[in-house]
């Protein structure tokens, strides 16, 4: 059975026919509830736009009619839309930055030369080859942003690559 909808017995039937068993089946649908379910999902846009951008959640205010409306939900299945709403996060994001960028591919060039452990094994796995391909895209980065970086992010950018050239020297020559 879908949604809202229920089978009811046709009492007024008196003959009985092969198909149906002596009974009627009637299907009812309420459509309403999409109305409601928009309504709803309207206000709480509306509510989520007029917030400031650091609020610290969504307020919950008590209104009867949202109240009947969230019981008469907790009784049906939830339409499609609601049962896979978009995942919220927990807190906001920072704006991402250039030294968050070089952060992460220093990261994981950092993982592959074995000074960070890998986050699936829990261990710290030397591979050269990898370490050498995400100090390679750092590089491209260095000369694709020439000129045009603030001198703090020229530095940061200078320091990561100079550390992990030398870092990426040592190991190669332990493994030699």
């Amino acid at each position: 059975m879908m949604n809202n909808e229920s089978v009811a017995e046709d009492q007024t039937t008196t003959g009985s026919s092969p198909q149906t068993g002596g009974s009627r089946v009637e299907v009812v649908s309420d459509e309403d509830w999409k109305n409601r379910v928009k309504a709803e999902a309207a206000a709480l846009d509306q509510q989520f736009r007029t917030q400031p951008a650091g609020g610290a959640g969504v307020a919950t205010e008590s209104h009867p009619s949202s109240e009947s409306a969230q019981r008469a939900q907790a009784t049906e299945p939830a339409p499609a839309e609601a049962r896979h709403p978009e995942p919220s996060t927990a807190r906001e994001m920072p704006a991402p930055t250039f030294a968050d960028l070089v952060g992460l591919l220093s990261a994981q060039a950092m993982m592959f030369l074995g000074l960070v452990p890998n986050p699936s094994t829990q261990k710290a796995e030397t591979q050269l080859p990898m370490a050498r391909y995400f100090i390679d895209m750092i590089s491209i980065l260095e000369d694709k942003t020439a000129g045009q970086l603030t001198k703090e992010e020229s530095n940061i950018l200078d320091d990561t690559l100079h550390s992990l050239r030398m870092t990426y020297m040592q190991r190669s020559k332990q493994t030699a």
